[in-house]
């Protein structure tokens, strides 16, 4: 899968996410925010990071190059409030504050990709952590 067809997965994933939540979003590409979503009257920029499985050794994990920038510098709440990592081979989405993922690259284990509410989980935790509950 080709890294521009990725994130094009990714954004078009994590977008029918958030309506099945319930959530107005639009894919807008804009800056470091590649969704806008509405949230009690706010609008709340997304970053979307897509990646498919690795086996590295035994384990089987997803990789997110969680930076921007030619830099590469970790992503901050300046440019998004949210970072929506997206397993792309499975179309699992799970959301974390910008501010709680600090480090150019984040590794996950694949089978936390397969817990039930995902989605609705981490998008729950989200809101409550930027206070928007």
């Amino acid at each position: 899968m080709l890294n521009i067809r990725r994130g094009t997965i990714g954004e078009l994933v994590c977008a029918l996410k958030l309506m099945k939540l319930g959530v107005d979003c639009a894919i807008v590409n804009y800056n470091e925010a590649d969704i806008i979503a509405e949230v009690r009257g706010q609008l709340l920029r997304i970053q979307v990071k897509s990646s498919v499985i690795r086996k590295d050794r035994k384990t089987l994990h997803y990789h997110f190059v969680t930076s921007s920038g030619s830099e590469k510098r970790p992503l901050n709440k300046s440019g998004s409030e949210i970072v929506a990592l997206v397993a792309a081979d499975t179309e699992r989405v799970i959301f974390r504050p910008t501010a709680s993922v600090n480090t150019k690259t984040t590794r996950m284990r694949a089978d936390v990709f397969s817990r039930d509410n995902l989605e609705e989980d981490s998008w729950a935790a989200t809101i409550e952590a930027l206070s928007l509950r």
